[in-house]
C-alpha cells in the first residue's frame, strides 16, 4: 500500500457530478444541510430525502417531503444514497450496511467545524504534510487506518472506514496502558462518559482533572462524579483554550456543543475559556482531548504540562479538515520527536471517533 496512491483517487464530488443516477439524502439535520448546500454549489441535483421509518412521517426538509427508504425505492427505483448523519449505534450502522448492499451508498465527508472540503484539491495541496504524518506513524495498524480514513474522506466509500476499525479496548491495552496511579485530564469531558471509560481500564486514578464548558453537560458531569464518589476529581466549567478570555459558546447540551462555530438552532452564551494547564496542579499521565474544533488551541494551552510530564495523549482528529495533519505534527513537535505516534479509528460513520495518540519514548 503506497501512500502516494491516494493522489490518484477521484473525490466523491467529482463522481457525483458526472453520475446520471438520481441522488437522495438519507437523514436530516446539520449534516444534511451541509451536504445539500455543497451539492447546490456544485450543480449536483438532489432528487429526494428519506429517513428511518420512525422519523419520516409528515416531515419536510429544505422543501423535500421526507419519505421512507421503501417509499423512495418505489418512487425512484435505482438511486444513489448520500448518508447525511453521523452514528456509531450498531443497529443504525447495520441498517446502513443493509442499504449499502442494495444501492450505491456514499458517506460524504463534511467538516464538523470550519469551512472547505476534504476533496482532491485540499489533499493535494497538503500532500506533503499528510505524507509526513503517515511516515511518522509507529505501527502498521496506524498506517492502514490513516490511509483508509483519508481514502474514505476523499471517496465517500464506507468500506475504507469499516476496513480499518479497531476497538477502544485495543487502544487502551496496546497504547495507553493505564495504571491505577495514573493522573488523568479530560478535555471536553461531556457527562463523564470518558472518565468512566478511563477508570474501567485503569482500575482507578490518583487524580482527575475534567473540563466541560456546556452548563448542562457540566451538571451531569458533577452528578456522575458525586454518584461515583470521585473525591479526587477536580471539575471545571471552562473551555480549554490557549489563553484566558470569554468566548461565545453554542450549547446543544450534547457532544457537539462548541465555542468555535455556531450551530443551527443553538443559542449562544458567554463562557470562560482558560489555559487548562493553569488548573492542573499535579502529575498527569494521560490526557484525552476532544474539544469540538478547539483541539489545537487546547493543545497549545497544555504545552507546559505536556513538556513537564510528557503524558500519553489521545486527541480527536476529525473536527476540522486540517486536523489529520495539523494536530499530530503539533504534538510531535512539542515532544521533540522523542515519542511514538499512533492513529486509531473506532466504528463510526462518517470518520468520527478517529484519534491520534502520542506516547513518550524517553
Amino acid at each position: 500500500m503506497k501512500f502516494s496512491a491516494l493522489r490518484e483517487k477521484r473525490d466523491l464530488w467529482s463522481v457525483l457530478k458526472e453520475s446520471p443516477k438520481p441522488k437522495v439524502l438519507y437523514g436530516m439535520g446539520d449534516g444534511a444541510d451541509k451536504i445539500l448546500n455543497i451539492c447546490n454549489e456544485r450543480g449536483i441535483e438532489i432528487s429526494g430525502v428519506f429517513a428511518s421509518d420512525g422519523f419520516a412521517k409528515g416531515k419536510i426538509f429544505r422543501g423535500f417531503e421526507v419519505i421512507t427508504y421503501s417509499e423512495m425505492c418505489k418512487r425512484l427505483g435505482d438511486f444513489t444514497v448520500l448518508l447525511s448523519f453521523a452514528t456509531s449505534r450498531p443497529e443504525v450502522l447495520g441498517n446502513i450496511y443493509r442499504i449499502a448492499g442494495q444501492k450505491t451508498l456514499y458517506c460524504p465527508d463534511v467538516p464538523v467545524f470550519g469551512g472547505g472540503l476534504f476533496d482532491s484539491e485540499f489533499f493535494c495541496e497538503n500532500y506533503n504534510k499528510f505524507e509526513k504524518v503517515y511516515n511518522l506513524l509507529s505501527d502498521e495498524t496506524s498506517k492502514k487506518a490513516y490511509y483508509n480514513v483519508i481514502a474514505g474522506k476523499l471517496t465517500g466509500d464506507i468500506s475504507f472506514l469499516t476496513g480499518c476499525e479497531t476497538s477502544v479496548s485495543e487502544a487502551y491495552e496496546n497504547i495507553i496502558q493505564p495504571g491505577e496511579r495514573f493522573g488523568y485530564a479530560d478535555i471536553g469531558a461531556y457527562n463523564g462518559d470518558t472518565i468512566r471509560e478511563f477508570l474501567s481500564y485503569s482500575g482507578g486514578s490518583d487524580r482527575i482533572y475534567a473540563f466541560e464548558p456546556d452548563a448542562r453537560n457540566y451538571r451531569k458531569l458533577c452528578e456522575y462524579a458525586d454518584s461515583e464518589k470521585l473525591s479526587n476529581a477536580k471539575l471545571f466549567n471552562y473551555a480549554a483554550w490557549n489563553k484566558d478570555e470569554t468566548l461565545a459558546f453554542y450549547s446543544r447540551s450534547g457532544r457537539n456543543s462548541a465555542g468555535t462555530t455556531s450551530h443551527k438552532n443553538a443559542k449562544a452564551a458567554e463562557i470562560n475559556a482558560v489555559r487548562a494547564e493553569n488548573f492542573i496542579d499535579g502529575r498527569v499521565d494521560f490526557i484525552n482531548i476532544d474539544a469540538e474544533g478547539s483541539d489545537f488551541e487546547a493543545i497549545d494551552g497544555l504545552k507546559n504540562t505536556l513538556l513537564k510530564y510528557r503524558p500519553t495523549v489521545s486527541c480527536a482528529v476529525y473536527h476540522r479538515n486540517e486536523d489529520m495533519f495539523r494536530l499530530p505534527l503539533e504534538l510531535y513537535e512539542i515532544y521533540g520527536g522523542k515519542c511514538s505516534l499512533y492513529l486509531r479509528h473506532f466504528p463510526y460513520l462518517p470518520a468520527w471517533d478517529t484519534n491520534i495518540y502520542i506516547k513518550n519514548a524517553e
